[in-house]
């Protein structure tokens, strides 16, 4: 995990101070397998060295050097964490909070007391914009995941609209992720069980290199869970489902400085869940809902080795999500379906300036289009209403190291969009946005260095909540409260101001150990936040000639997020510690009344250790979460509360060609009654999980 700027990944702690494309070939010998029990002791008791990509700020940096706060989650601490959605992967970031109750279906991330639209979520480079309220916005099964980037605090210099909160940037695994040392062609089987829910997992896949330029990888999962028991000892009504996953993968490299990759990725969800699937619920809001989410995207790069002013890469990508619901007490049918299809084209040029100056140039374009269409029993259904919103981009950053210490890096992008109902609800809306960002890193010494960013962000205005019309609720005969779209929203905007610290130094006590700090104190001003708003009145209003009112979207305040993250850890070959702590405040600036909405203070411990000659590595985490009782008048406080989780991952020596891996975990070791501040549901109880692997 690399949070902060700093870097933990796969249990074993990795050092890096030079650039990337000067440690090449110094991590291409440090990386070489090490296959037997004297070399894995060897591999263990050294601090490694690993080559990171960033995708989240576009460059291949060390994060030691990034002014950003950015945590990484690698292959190996997926696999420990058996999680069954993306936001189980989460809870051990600080700053970072996953709400709306404990089914998957609801999962909401919240990174800086934002979430919602306000959070950017890429797949492997794809944008995925579905959003529909009360719902979780990306679907996939983790175990497809090879790396998981959270980049907290806005950034639509970079990425355009939606990035007010940070980027949760997901990469998937392919067949060298797979395959082992000498192995061209492998499989693996899967088989798993958590009993909070009594859920079954069983998946397969396959993959191999065809000569020595095609990778191939075809993988399928399956899962299948029960009403899920919570920490009061009472179970969720209506919390089962069945998930069918799905990952096809092609790389090739068809020519020296050439990569080529398609990949399509599938989910499909059923099961019996309130409409708002972050309630209870009663019968009467009850559905079964299908929901289907597919991406497909094509990437090619080219990477001259002669030229170090062309790296170029385009993307090309198309992803729908599909949502079915058929209501149990009448079976009316509603389906709701968002398509997003875009490009994005980029070139990096390494340029070498006068003074001792390097200039790291990315330079791109990108646009995307979103298109909404929603029926209720084969009609058109106003409260989605079928629209469509073009966006185009244009960006351009500037890294520059001066001399060995000075990093500066100011970037710049331009977004156009438009908006547009298909049915002529309301006036179309288009608007423009220039988002700035400006970050400084100074290392002051090899293992100490200070940094500090400001960076812009917006984020345009939905389809819904511009076009929106129709029914909201009924409130009896004759009463029914109607939407009111408008199209005069403005875009929300973000200013993020952050200064920070970053610590590391090996070799503390003994060789091959390393310990780390971070620090990152921030300052969010958000303005022109967009608000949902219902009123209600037994006689006519405007927008409504009957009774029971209306319900817009307006921009009605301005707000301010401040807070910090502060990180330490250490790793020697054997064991590790590790301690984070996350605090955020939000304010009103109209009413100086605090946020709803804002998560509570977190710290989140944990230790562990390893024994590399048995295969065998364990730990324990602790999250402990305060009392929430900086909250706006009408909303109720919450009550502090803690988690204890226990781990353990053993890996045999191989048999033949045969590898076998066994991950057994305990979440919520002491059964704890838990209420999270963003969920009105409580958590999940004690879960023990087991999952083996057996690779071939």
């Amino acid at each position: 995990m690399v949070s902060g700027g700093w870097l933990v990944s796969d249990r074993t702690s990795r050092a890096t101070h030079a650039h990337p494309r000067v440690l090449a070939p110094i991590l291409a010998l440090t990386l070489m397998p090490l296959t037997d029990q004297s070399n894995a002791e060897t591999r263990m008791s050294a601090v490694e060295l690993a080559q990171i990509r960033v995708t989240a700020v576009k460059s291949d940096r060390d994060p030691f050097t990034i002014a950003e706060s950015v945590s990484v989650i690698g292959r190996e601490q997926i696999e420990s964490e058996q999680p069954t959605r993306l936001g189980d992967l989460l809870l051990d970031l600080a700053n970072v909070d996953i709400g709306g109750g404990p089914r998957g279906a609801g999962q909401q991330i919240v990174i800086r007391g934002l979430g919602d639209e306000r959070i950017l979520f890429l797949l492997d480079g794809a944008r995925q914009n579905f959003d529909r309220a009360h719902n979780a916005r990306v679907f996939i099964d983790p175990d497809l995941l090879k790396q998981v980037e959270v980049l907290r605090g806005p950034a639509s210099a970079l990425w355009g609209s939606g990035a007010l909160g940070g980027v949760v940037a997901l990469t998937t695994v392919d067949a060298a992720d797979l395959l082992r040392p000498g192995q061209t062609a492998g499989a693996r089987v899967r088989a798993g069980y958590q009993s909070a829910d009594r859920q079954w997992l069983t998946g397969g896949s396959a993959y191999g290199l065809v000569g020595e330029s095609l990778g191939l990888l075809a993988d399928l999962s399956y899962r299948h869970g029960q009403d899920v028991r919570l920490g009061d000892g009472t179970t969720l009504q209506n919390s089962s489902f069945e998930t069918l996953s799905g990952l096809g993968k092609l790389t090739w490299t068809p020519a020296p400085d050439h990569e080529v990759a398609a990949t399509f990725q599938t989910f499909d969800e059923h099961g019996k869940v309130p409409s708002n699937p972050q309630i209870r619920g009663t019968l009467d809001d009850l559905v079964d809902r299908d929901t289907r989410q597919s991406n497909l995207s094509l990437r090619y790069a080219y990477a001259a080795s002669d030229n170090p002013w062309v790296d170029f890469s385009a993307l090309v990508y198309t992803n729908w999500t599909d949502i079915e619901e058929r209501r149990v007490v009448d079976r009316r049918r509603d389906d709701t379906e968002l398509r997003t299809t875009g490009f994005d084209l980029r070139n990096r040029s390494v340029i070498r300036g006068p003074a001792n100056l390097l200039h790291d140039v990315v330079a791109g374009v990108d646009y995307y289009q979103d298109t909404a269409e929603s029926r209720r029993d084969g009609q058109p259904r106003p409260s989605f209403p079928d629209a469509k919103q073009d966006v185009l981009g244009l960006y351009l950053q500037d890294e520059i190291s001066i001399g060995k210490r000075v990093i500066l890096v100011p970037g710049l992008r331009w977004d156009r969009y438009e908006s547009r109902s298909s049915g002529d609800v309301a006036e179309d809306q288009n608007d423009s946005n220039l988002s700035k960002k400006l970050a400084l890193t100074f290392m002051v010494t090899d293992w100490l260095s200070l940094v500090a960013a400001y960076n812009e962000a917006f984020r345009a205005p939905s389809l819904g909540q511009l076009f929106v019309s129709g029914v909201h609720f009924t409130c009896g005969r004759g009463c029914a409260n109607v939407f009111v779209p408008n199209p005069d929203l403005k875009p929300e905007t973000a200013r993020n101001k952050e200064i920070g610290m970053r610590l590391r130094r090996a070799g503390l006590f003994q060789p091959g150990d390393e310990g780390r700090a971070s620090l990152n104190l921030f300052r969010n001003d958000v303005s022109d936040f967009i608000e949902q708003l219902v009123i209600f009145a037994f006689r006519p209003v405007p927008g409504n000639p009957g009774l029971g009112g209306v319900s817009y979207f307006e921009n009605v305040r301005d707000a301010r997020l401040e807070g910090f993250e502060a990180e330490l850890a250490y790793e020697a070959p054997r064991w590790f510690a590790r301690a984070g702590y996350g605090l955020t405040t939000g304010k009103d600036m109209e009413s100086g009344e605090p946020l709803g909405g804002i998560p509570a203070n977190e710290l989140i411990l944990s230790a562990g250790g390893r024994l590399p000659s048995h295969g065998l590595s364990f730990g324990w985490r602790g999250r402990f979460v305060a009392a929430q009782d900086r909250v706006p008048a009408g909303v109720e406080a919450s009550s502090s509360y803690d988690l204890h989780d226990l781990y353990l991952t053993w890996q045999p020596p191989q048999v033949k060609h045969q590898a076998l891996r066994l991950d057994f975990g305990i979440d919520n070791l002491m059964d704890r009654d838990y209420l999270p501040y963003l969920s009105a549901i409580e958590g999940p109880g004690r879960n023990i999980k087991l999952t083996m692997v057996v690779s071939f």
